[in-house]
């Protein structure tokens, strides 16, 4: 007679804290509002506001954030333009 086994609780995820789940709502919320103002930025070839964003994406989200925010404005606007992006210091977890 074999006995049934628990699932190891190492294969669970460990649930999110409540500042975890505020911390992704938020990252959620700007990378949002964020792709919204870059893409208006591009539409109307405002590469200054561009800039900012990008920026703002690298100081106040994630850095895959600003990576991808970067990432969108290359392929909008190509290769030929040299971007330049301030990237914010690490911030201690």
């Amino acid at each position: 007679m074999s006995v049934p086994t628990a699932a190891p609780s190492a294969l669970r995820e460990p649930r999110k804290t409540l500042r975890e789940k505020g911390a992704d709502s938020f990252n959620a919320a700007l990378a949002a509002a964020l792709t919204n103002g870059l893409s208006s930025a591009l539409d109307a070839g405002d590469h200054t506001r561009a800039v900012d964003l990008i920026n703002r994406g690298f100081a106040e989200g994630t850095p895959q954030l600003g990576c991808d925010l970067l990432r969108q404005a290359m392929t909008a606007v190509g290769g030929a333009r040299t971007w330049t992006v301030q990237l914010a210091p690490l911030r201690p977890l």
